[in-house]
C-alpha cells in the first residue's frame, strides 16, 4: 500500500510540472525588417531575370541558327539555278499543222540560254494558249536543261458568218477568222448574226454544237450528196443545203433519224433519169408533222406553177 502511494505522487508531481511547464511557455514572434524584405524581393527579381536571360538567349540563339540555315539553303538554290548545267539548252516541241516553232518561239517568252529552274511553266502555258489555233498546252521541264512543250491543236469542222468567215472547232467556238484557204471545203453554218452571237454567246454556241451534231448525223451514211450549208432557225430548226443542185432540205427539230431514212427515199427517186437527178430538187419539207408522205418542191413544177409537187412516200414526182 505504500508503494503504490509513492508512485502515485510522483506522477501526480510529474504531471504537475509538466501543466506548469505548459502554462509558462511563451510565443516569440520575429519581426522582419524592411531592409531585409526589399533585399529578399531583390534577390527574386534577379534570379528571375537571369532565367529571363538565358531563355532569351537561348531563343535568340536558335533563330539566328534557323535564319543561317535558311540563308544558306537559299543560296544553295541559288546556285544550283544559276548554275549553266540548268539552262535551257533545247525547247521539246512537236509543231502541228498549224502551230510552227516559230510560233512557240514569239509567244513563249522564253529562249535557250533561260535559266530552266527559274521558268514559271504556267505563265508560259498561258502565253502559248493565246495561240487562237492551240486548244490545250502543257508546258513541263526535264532536267536538266530541257522545256517541254506539248500542245493540242484546234479542229476546225465548220465555218460560220459573222460579219465574215470564222472557223468553228467540235465544241461549238468560233476561234478564228477564216482565210479561204482555211474555209475551203467546210460546210457554212447560219442563221445566228454576229449580234445575236455577242449578247446569247453561249446559246449561240449550244445551237452551233446541235448544228454539228445533225451534220454528223447525216453524214453517218457515206452515199448521202454533200452539204454546204447548215442553216439555224430558232423558231423552226435546221435547214441542210446540199452542195449538187443546192437543194433545201428543211428538218426541223427532233426525229433526225427517221427523217433522214424518208430523205433517202426521196434522194434514191430523185436521182433516178426520169426525174432528172439532184438538180430538179429544190425543197424537201421533212420539218413538217410525222407523216409517211412528205412534201417535195421540184424545180421543174416550180417554174410551172409555182406550186409545190405532190406529197410522196419514198419516190417524189411531178405535179
Amino acid at each position: 500500500m505504500n508503494g503504490q502511494s509513492v508512485v502515485l505522487d510522483v506522477e501526480s508531481a510529474r504531471s504537475g510540472f509538466l501543466r506548469r511547464r505548459r502554462r509558462n511557455r511563451r510565443v516569440a514572434i520575429q519581426r522582419r525588417s524592411l531592409a531585409t524584405m526589399l533585399a529578399g524581393t531583390g534577390t527574386r527579381l534577379w534570379q528571375a531575370g537571369q532565367r529571363a536571360l538565358r531563355v532569351t538567349t537561348k531563343l535568340a540563339l536558335l533563330l539566328a541558327a534557323i535564319a543561317a540555315s535558311a540563308w544558306g539553303g537559299q543560296f544553295a538554290i541559288r546556285h544550283v539555278i544559276d548554275s549553266p548545267q540548268f539552262h535551257i539548252k533545247q525547247i521539246e516541241f512537236a509543231p502541228t499543222p498549224h502551230v510552227a516553232m516559230a510560233d512557240i518561239e514569239a509567244v513563249a517568252g522564253v529562249a535557250v540560254g533561260d535559266k530552266l529552274l527559274d521558268v514559271d511553266t504556267d505563265a508560259v502555258a498561258a502565253r502559248i494558249a493565246l495561240h487562237p489555233w492551240v486548244a490545250s498546252v502543257h508546258v513541263s521541264r526535264r532536267l536538266p536543261s530541257s522545256l517541254v512543250i506539248d500542245v493540242h491543236e484546234r479542229h476546225a469542222v465548220a465555218v460560220t458568218a459573222l460579219s465574215g468567215l470564222y472557223l468553228i472547232d467540235e465544241t461549238g467556238r468560233p476561234f478564228k477568222r477564216a482565210s479561204m484557204a482555211e474555209a475551203d471545203g467546210l460546210p457554212v453554218l447560219t442563221g445566228i448574226e454576229r449580234e445575236r452571237y455577242a449578247d446569247m454567246r453561249e446559246v449561240s454556241e449550244a445551237a452551233f454544237r446541235e448544228a454539228l451534231a445533225v451534220l454528223r448525223e447525216y453524214r453517218s451514211k457515206a452515199s448521202r450528196p454533200g452539204v454546204s450549208e447548215v442553216n439555224i432557225d430558232p423558231a423552226f430548226g435546221f435547214s441542210l443545203f446540199l452542195l449538187d443542185g443546192g437543194a433545201e432540205v428543211r428538218l426541223g427539230r427532233g426525229n433526225y433519224g427517221k427523217k433522214l431514212a424518208q430523205l433517202d427515199q426521196i434522194l434514191e427517186a430523185v436521182t433516178s433519169k426520169e426525174m432528172g437527178g439532184l438538180s430538179a430538187l429544190k425543197i424537201v419539207h421533212l420539218d413538217l408533222p410525222a407523216s409517211e408522205r412528205v412534201p417535195v418542191l421540184l424545180r421543174q413544177s416550180n417554174k410551172a406553177s409555182g406550186a409545190p409537187s405532190k406529197p410522196v412516200t419514198g419516190k417524189a414526182s411531178k405535179s
